[in-house]
């Protein structure tokens, strides 16, 4: 009997080892819940030396009432069920902390009888939180997260999900992206989905759906696979971002680069895209298209006169005409400025690109109602014929210029074909015109400056500034090839503002500190009165610039007088009053009556080049130096005689009282840094030097 008593308690002692080394909580209690045995781990946590301390106590001896009652509950539970039950619940331990504990009980049974309970308890705190981290990761995550099963249906997804399709959650668990919300890039995602399924592989896919309000989404996915223990995938993880606004954005930086803004057709980008592709195609097969440049005729006059705003409306109004009178497969592009071209697909016949250039021209020249305005506007059109007169889509567009220029000069609003024929003086200028686009904003001109010289005091008493243009920064164009040009096109008004800024800037910096000031004059083009708000434009200028109007002289020629406009006559008033010096330029060359010279105020002459040049030899030229000086002096108007080339020029002239002159005898135009202001001419009329005729 004492050997069996020794034995049981040996095994209870290998028991209680046994149980006390487990890495978690063991417990036996009775149907009352009074501890049996327990462990070390349950003694460490309710703060007690030993496992021996709870023998017979219960929970309500180490914890709060609410917790104890719980895990009393718990018991019951168990004692009254077959199966073991699992439970995850807080707790606190001995120093007051609480953490989570999951649970597992079950019933004690011995001959077939209840007689209490078996529990076990570990440690998930940690568990817990990584998995409260990651559910909180998951659920505020901007991106949109969704699992799905091997039937391609979503078993999780979280808020951004919902908020991605704009339905509520209930509408999305349970079901493939198939049945909801259908369409073909949902059957692409869950051919994805089978895919991963399949190959273990990740995938990336882009999403796009259309919600039930209308709106357009696109959303870039990348689906990955879940694996169980023996590697084989039992989900898909879809981790998506929505990319719809970044698409948008690239759709908006995209029309930016090939469409224009304010008539909303492909630009020049887009249209040589479409040439290249029209060239290729006649290459692969036997088929011809044409290539239409199309002009508005007077346009700068209307911008000019109405302004901006309104003449963008034009352009707008003038681009859904053409539109309208083209083929939906034929483009048309806006090239800058008031020009469009029009790309015809598929002409069998050239007589048809004749046809519809007819078409556009009628729509154009209808009456066009621009903000109570009535405007009539028409267009020359230049057609090429591809590939009958080029494959090359440098040499079509610069043909279709060409032919451009010609029906202008055919007398506007009509088209002409391409012809090599046309004359190497219209490719030139048509060259010039186009290049004089882009040389203000390439900062390609310059003003050069020619003295003007006093012959008594031998002194620089002023300057005329001429615009020198250097294209491309590479050539030197004389002004007798562009200015012209400039004049017809009406670039000569944006840049005559730039000419009058940079002289008034560079008067300023002559002026500045000097008791005897140096005049710049600056010649004036008769577009700048007509077209133009030139006191607006002057009076800004000085502004900006701070330059006094006594030291600028404003050279206008005789032709402005002719017209006797009371415009004119009222503007050069003003510019009178406000300071400014006029002088009449190449005075004799035109056909004004002497009586304008007191109707306008004009307080100076410039003798012509042409007759001074002759003075030497031409008796006529002399006289008539002769006469332009007695009736300036007899009207009280100063004098410059221009183009002075030698010793005896400068002699006849400072005879007759001429006192000012300007000409190569003493300087060529010079840029402003070279113009040497204390120069003294009066050595050079003792010098032989010979002629030298230069453009100005």
């Amino acid at each position: 009997m004492k050997n069996i008593k020794n034995q049981n308690i040996e095994s209870d002692q290998y028991i209680q080892t046994l149980i006390d080394n487990f890495p978690f909580m063991v417990w036996l209690k009775d149907e009352d819940s009074r501890i049996l045995v327990a462990n070390t781990a349950y003694a460490n946590m309710v703060g007690v030396k030993s496992s021996a301390e709870l023998i017979g106590k219960t929970d309500f001896d180490f914890f709060p009432s609410d917790l104890a009652q719980e895990y009393v509950d718990g018991d019951q539970k168990a004692m009254a069920s077959t199966s073991p039950s699992a439970v995850t619940v807080p707790i606190k331990n001995a120093d007051g902390e609480y953490y989570w504990i999951e649970s597992y009980k079950s019933a004690v049974v011995v001959d077939g009888k209840v007689v209490g309970s078996l529990g076990y308890a570990r440690d998930v705190t940690e568990n817990i939180q990584k998995e409260n981290e990651y559910k909180s990761i998951v659920e505020n995550s901007s991106n949109c997260i969704a699992k799905y099963n091997r039937d391609c249906e979503r078993i999780f997804l979280n808020k951004a999900n919902s908020l991605f399709y704009e339905v509520d959650s209930a509408s999305l668990i349970g079901k493939s992206p198939s049945q909801y919300p259908g369409g073909a890039s949902a059957k692409a995602l869950e051919k994805s989905i089978r895919e991963v399924f399949q190959s273990g592989q990740n995938q990336h896919v882009a999403f796009r759906l259309t919600t039930q309000h209308g709106k357009h989404k696109i959303m870039d996915t990348v689906l990955t696979p879940e694996f169980n223990a023996i590697n084989e995938v039992i989900a898909v993880i879809a981790i998506g971002q929505d990319m719809t606004q970044s698409y948008e954005n690239l759709d908006r930086i995209h029309h930016l680069a090939y469409f224009d803004s304010i008539t909303r057709l492909p630009n020049r980008i887009s249209l040589l895209e479409v040439l290249d592709h029209c060239i290729k195609k006649t290459q692969r097969a036997a088929s011809s298209f044409a290539f239409l440049m199309l002009d508005l005729d007077g346009f700068k006059a209307v911008n000019d006169l109405l302004g901006h705003a309104e003449g963008d409306l034009l352009l707008y109004e003038m681009a859904r005409r053409i539109e309208r009178s083209v083929r939906p497969t034929d483009t048309v592009a806006r090239l800058g400025g008031d020009e469009f071209a029009i790309v015809l697909s598929d002409v069998q016949d050239p007589k048809n690109a004749g046809l519809v250039a007819k078409k556009v021209l009628e729509s154009i020249k209808q009456p066009i109602l621009i903000r109570g305005t009535e405007l009539f506007i028409s267009a020359s059109i230049g057609i090429v014929i591809c590939p009958d007169h080029s494959s090359d889509a440098s040499d079509i567009v610069k043909y279709s210029d060409i032919a451009m220029y010609k029906a202008k000069k055919q007398g506007r609003n009509n088209y002409q074909f391409y012809s090599p024929d046309l004359s190497q003086t219209t490719i030139e200028r048509i060259d010039i015109e186009r290049s004089l686009r882009t040389a203000l904003q390439n900062d390609e001109f310059l003003l050069h400056y020619q003295p003007q010289v006093n012959l008594e005091t031998d002194k620089i008493v002023g300057v005329e500034a001429l615009l020198r243009w250097n294209r491309n920064h590479n050539e030197m164009i004389p002004p007798n090839r562009f200015i012209g040009i400039a004049e017809d096109s009406g670039f000569i008004i944006e840049i005559g503002e730039w000419i009058m800024q940079t002289a008034f800037k560079d008067a300023v910096r002559w002026n500045t500190g000097r008791t005897d000031p140096i005049t710049v004059a600056i010649n004036l083009s008769s577009r700048q009165f007509i077209h133009n708000n030139l006191l607006n434009s002057i009076r800004h200028l000085l502004k900006k610039t701070h330059c006094n109007p006594a030291w600028i002289t404003l050279e206008i020629t005789e032709s402005l007088l002719l017209s006797d406009n009371l415009h004119i006559q009222k503007t050069l008033k003003s510019l009178d009053r406000m300071g400014f010096r006029i002088s009449l330029d190449d005075f004799g060359t035109g056909y004004s009556a002497l009586s304008y010279l007191n109707k306008f105020p004009v307080s100076e002459i410039k003798i012509d080049q042409s007759f001074v040049q002759g003075i030497a030899d031409n008796n006529d030229h002399r006289l008539i130096v002769q006469a332009i000086i007695s009736m300036a002096k007899s009207l009280g108007k100063e004098l410059v005689a221009e183009g002075v080339e030698t010793a005896a020029q400068a002699k006849y002239l400072q005879s007759y009282d001429c006192k000012v002159v300007q000409g190569y005898f003493f300087s060529k135009p010079k840029p402003f840094d070279e113009i040497d202001m204390q120069a003294s001419w009066g050595l050079m009329f003792k010098k032989p030097i010979l002629p030298t005729r230069l453009l100005r």
